[in-house]
């Protein structure tokens, strides 16, 4: 936590992931921020504050966050959001998840710092617990109510999206399956996400695909981006291959 914007929380709402999708899959197709503003309102009419119009509604909100995560990115994530709607027309909806994780880690950073603990304490105990996630984030963010209930926020995206599920025991969760990225362009793309999202241009390989920050993802081994990637490896030292971020 670096900045201002990383001090943000921000990530304030339930994001289902048919609801990405939607308008991810609308930016892709060239609509303008108001048709998909409004083509939201008529698609979660039904879902959220139903029968209410008010902006600052949870409607309203969950829509602003959507915007937030694909359509007004700020300029430094233009690119990188650009390339993910390329990719976003080819791959199938499963691998869609891979973008989604990438573009909303970004876009609320607050989510990213949720996965990386998240990820650690999978690395460490096999499970997640809601008590123990929440107590950490209080101690990086501050003991304040809206950062365990930004941190359960998260934590429903991780199980709506198919990354977390329920153990027997309340309040403690599993990995539900680790998705392996077989496509080299999405794992070019996540990469560069993971770094970008961090404020980096350059960083150790090994760190990278190994990243808690990218718990539900699993890497297909040599990684060797392709020369039009963006990235580039190099050696440093004697055996420590580092990736750097060009422009």
């Amino acid at each position: 936590m670096k900045n201002d914007r990383d001090n943000q929380i921000g990530y304030n709402r339930q994001i289902r992931v048919e609801w990405l999708d939607f308008t991810a899959s609308m930016m892709a197709s060239g609509c303008s921020t108001q048709e998909i503003k409004t083509a939201l309102e008529l698609h979660l009419q039904d879902q959220l504050s139903v029968g209410s119009n008010a902006v600052r509604g949870s409607r309203g909100k969950t829509i602003s966050m959507l915007l937030s995560i694909w359509v007004t990115v700020p300029k430094h994530l233009i690119e990188l959001r650009d390339e993910a709607l390329v990719l976003l027309k080819r791959l199938s909806t499963s691998e869609h998840i891979a973008l989604h994780w990438g573009m909303t880690m970004t876009a609320y950073p607050f989510f990213g710092v949720v996965a990386e603990t998240a990820g650690r304490m999978l690395n460490l105990q096999g499970s997640v617990t809601t008590v123990m996630l929440k107590n950490r984030m209080r101690e990086l963010y501050g003991e304040r109510e809206h950062v365990a209930r930004s941190t359960r926020f998260a934590m429903y995206s991780f199980m709506q999206w198919g990354i977390l599920s329920d153990l027997s025991e309340s309040g403690v969760y599993q990995l539900s399956n680790s998705k392996s990225l077989k496509d080299q362009q999405l794992q070019e793309w996540l990469i560069k996400a993971l770094l970008v999202g961090e404020g980096k241009n350059l960083a150790p390989l090994k760190t990278l695909l190994r990243s808690p920050k990218l718990f539900p993802f699993q890497f297909e081994e040599p990684f060797s981006p392709r020369p039009q990637a963006g990235l580039e490896l190099f050696r440093q030292g004697l055996d420590e291959e580092m990736v750097l971020l060009k422009n």
